[in-house]
């Protein structure tokens, strides 16, 4: 009896480590139509080939320097006689890049282009720099790359901007984005959960932005990539042995959202993104942040009620203006939270005056709005006090927006835990299954 009673139990373990993510080949009918601002991919292929991805590199830039030191690859339709010029060359030289005065085309070294592509054949990789704030940035981009003109609109007037886009196969890409999102001292299999939800999201942005001009960023407003002229062997084996895998829920792919600690307990997606109930995003418990041995890093922060008005004015959010009387967070039911620590919702602010008017802003919103970065406000699992007084103090745990996979967690659970990547995904997206769409095992 003893020995029966025994088997159950390790069955049912073993049912419930592999119920929630489960391997597979794609089936031939995974064709999910899904709103467009939706969180579920649509009409996606069964058996598709490795994609290009179109990475925003800079945007909405003065002027640029390009270097080439070898044999490239260039083509482009050249203004004002619209003649399409192409040809390979070797070339050592570096040329100015600007928008034209009035907006036509750009101007790259002599020659005005509508829109040029510059590709490497050699060895040497094309560079790019520029100035961003008061901060010189400098790219080794050993990709295609395409160079045009836009106009940015500041109240009634439209200015010329140059935009630079990096076309680059989308495996080659996830070696910059595990490379640039998580140290990669990291165990293993933490670094391969990071390449699955990394290719999901960016296989996410390309199936549903084919109408628009680029796939991804290459910051924080996607996820964070920079080109890889080496990559480091862990980082190649993480990418490699999980290739074309993806995560899905009901055979359509999910936007799978991650971010730097969770503080206890992943966000459900609709407190933060969608409306629509998604298992995967639905939250889970962390077994590293909500253990108090391993509490994640706390932050503190006060502003006065005139710097939150001024800094969400800016952001948009505060378009009625007028003073703060009281703030206060509001838990998913829409119950104030009082000082009680816990994921923010919304952010309630009511104003100063006889109406007593009072504004709902998204947490997530809110901490954008105000700095997302660990001297702000790293996180929405917070708590506030003070809402009424001349300074209104805030602090929480963990960083980011909560929603998905947590790295830190991820990375005890590789370490302390001995969890594979698929057990990883499995706990941070419940419910869902694992598909190969191209690379091994096609």
């Amino acid at each position: 009896m003893a020995r029966w009673l025994l088997k159950f139990i390790v069955l049912v373990a073993l049912g419930a480590g592999f119920f929630h993510i489960a391997f597979r080949d794609a089936p031939d009918d995974f064709d999910v139509t899904a709103g467009r601002n939706e969180l579920l991919a649509a009409t996606m292929p069964s058996h598709a080939g490795q994609p290009q991805i179109r990475v925003l590199v800079a945007d909405a830039l003065d002027i640029a320097t390009l270097a080439l030191d070898g044999m490239v690859r260039m083509e482009g339709v050249i203004h004002p006689n619209m003649t399409r010029r192409a040809g390979e060359f070797a070339q050592s030289v570096a040329v100015d890049i600007a928008p034209a005065p009035n907006g036509n085309g750009v101007n790259i070294g002599a020659d005005r282009y509508v829109r040029a592509r510059i590709r490497p054949l050699g060895a040497s990789p094309i560079k790019l720099s520029w100035r961003s704030g008061n901060q010189d940035v400098n790219l080794s981009l050993p990709y295609e790359i395409e160079i045009y003109a836009i106009h940015v609109r500041s109240g009634d007037t439209l200015t010329p901007k140059i935009r630079i886009l990096a076309r680059l196969p989308l495996e080659e890409y996830l070696y910059g984005v595990v490379a640039s999102e998580v140290p990669t001292s990291w165990p293993l299999e933490a670094l391969r959960s990071q390449a699955v939800a990394s290719r999901t999201y960016a296989y996410f942005e390309i199936r549903s932005r084919r109408n628009e001009e680029y796939d991804v960023h290459a910051g924080t407003r996607s996820q964070v990539w920079r080109p890889a002229t080496f990559v480091e062997p862990p980082v190649r084996r993480a990418v490699d042995s999980t290739q074309g895998i993806v995560i899905t829920e009901k055979n359509a792919l999910i936007k799978t959202f991650f971010h730097s600690e969770c503080g206890g307990f992943t966000a459900d997606a609709r407190w933060v993104f969608t409306k629509t109930p998604i298992l995967a995003l639905s939250g889970v418990r962390c077994p590293r942040c909500a253990n108090q041995a391993n509490r994640p890093t706390s932050w503190s922060v006060a502003y006065s009620r005139q710097e939150i008005a001024a800094r969400l004015g800016k952001a948009g959010l505060f378009k009625q203006g007028g003073e703060i009387r009281n703030l206060q967070a509001l838990d998913q039911d829409g119950n104030p939270m009082g000082r009680r620590l816990g994921r923010a919702v919304t952010i309630e602010i009511t104003l100063a005056g006889g109406s007593g008017t009072t504004i709902r802003i998204p947490a997530n919103e809110f901490r954008l709005a105000m700095g997302a970065d660990r001297n702000n406000l790293a996180s929405t699992y917070m708590t506030i006090e003070g809402g009424s007084e001349a300074r209104i103090a805030f602090s929480g745990l963990g960083w980011g927006h909560g929603v998905g996979l947590c790295q830190h967690g991820a990375a005890f659970a590789a370490d302390r835990l001995g969890y594979s990547f698929m057990d990883i995904l499995a706990l941070y997206y419940p419910g869902s299954k694992l598909v190969r769409l191209w690379g091994a095992g096609q």
